[in-house]
């Protein structure tokens, strides 16, 4: 048996190609691309949103804190293990890391944009690229799909969708497009989660309330009890971002996901059994 830990919650780089390259073609002129911008370094830049993603803040991994800046980093300087699944083996291997949860970084901040149709595409988008760098090896390299819930319905068959491209968890978007998740509206929603074992995530960074790092939602509940489905037997358990049932002052990932009877969830960051993470 390998004994070796599992991240829980890692994150790619998103390669300057990534949305570019696989956006539907209506959207690719608004694309989140990358520029060099003098005094920033290499920057993301995403239309309708004011403020430009600086490269260098979202792959700082091995960098001392000292030496971490906003601006001045160039996308060829960074850990190519961050978009070039063969390095991120590697470099798993030189860390003595059996497997890691994959996360986006620009995608955890599009979370927040307003245009729900622009978040759909850039989403599918990142899907699509990510479908390609986890295929490596998906037992090592476990993706989390990332769907935009403009309407209820249209979340499900993007369950059905990430289930089908083989991605082990989705990342939810803090703010849906319709209604909020404490509404019995997404009953089906969660039901459909729990038929294909997709773990669900919510991530910081990812609510329009996210701004401090403090509070999920502006402060207001996520989700605050813990249910389970009879027919399915299966136990839901929930937290909101700091408060997390481990006891720690917040959470890198908070989670709110389905697990079968059994199995313990706590925070996604810090409790990683292999059953709940690597199975689906």
């Amino acid at each position: 048996m390998d004994w070796r830990p599992i991240s829980a919650d890692s994150h790619i780089t998103e390669p300057p190609n990534c949305y570019v390259d696989h956006i539907d073609p209506a959207w690719r002129d608004k694309a989140p691309h990358v520029v060099y911008k003098e005094g920033m370094g290499d920057i993301y830049v995403v239309e309708g949103m004011k403020t430009p993603v600086p490269m260098g803040l979202i792959a700082a991994a091995g960098v001392d804190p000292k030496d971490i800046r906003i601006g001045g980093a160039r996308f060829d300087d960074l850990h190519r293990s961050g978009w070039d699944p063969t390095e991120r083996l590697a470099d798993q291997d030189k860390d003595g890391v059996a497997a890691e949860v994959i996360y986006p970084s620009v995608g955890m901040l599009l979370c927040n944009h307003s245009d729900l149709d622009y978040k759909k595409a850039c989403f599918d988008a990142y899907n699509r690229w990510l479908q390609t760098y986890v295929a490596h090896d998906p037992d090592r390299l476990i993706g989390m799909g990332q769907t935009c819930i403009r309407t209820i319905k249209e979340g499900i068959e993007d369950l059905e969708r990430i289930k089908a491209m083989g991605f082990r968890g989705v990342m939810m978007p803090g703010n849906p497009g319709e209604k909020d998740y404490d509404d019995p509206a997404f009953d089906p929603f969660w039901e459909a989660a729990v038929a294909l074992e997709l773990p669900l995530s919510f991530h910081i960074l990812t609510s329009s309330g996210d701004n401090t790092m403090i509070m999920p939602r502006a402060g207001r509940r996520l989700t605050a009890s813990c249910r389970s489905s009879a027919a399915a037997r299966t136990s839901w358990a929930c937290w909101s971002i700091p408060a997390c049932s481990n006891g720690m002052p917040s959470c890198a990932s908070s989670a709110s996901k389905p697990t079968r009877a059994g199995r313990r969830i706590s925070c996604i960051a810090w409790t990683t059994p292999t059953s709940a993470i690597a199975t689906g």
